[in-house]
């Protein structure tokens, strides 16, 4: 088999773009998250909708100086789940915003 030919830098970039492009797929579109923060503060930040809650309770912890382990999400009254992803909890879809309450409990 004669390899003189095969380009591997272009199968590579192109396997690397495919890799790229599932990679987004899987987690989805972007949800704007509106955070009431602990001392009456707000915050809005975008998410893929693919994220699980703690990933988004790390992203709050480190963006807004706040306790990882007291943090507790709340949509609507309702505990946000840490290994559930955005898409799981009810009200969450692509290009909405959902407000969710931010407690140190």
């Amino acid at each position: 088999m004669d390899l003189s030919t095969v380009d591997l830098e272009s199968s590579r970039q192109k396997a690397a773009a495919s890799k790229e492009a599932e990679a987004k797929q899987e987690q989805g579109e972007d949800v704007v998250l509106l955070f009431s923060l602990p001392g009456g503060q707000k915050a809005a930040h975008s998410f893929k909708v693919g994220v699980t809650v703690a990933y988004v309770k790390a992203f709050l912890a480190e963006q807004h100086e706040l306790e990882f382990a007291k943090l507790k999400l709340l949509m609507a009254g309702r505990l946000m789940i840490d290994p559930l992803s955005l898409s799981d909890c009810p009200g969450v879809a692509p290009g909405k915003e959902v407000e969710v309450e931010v407690n140190l409990g």
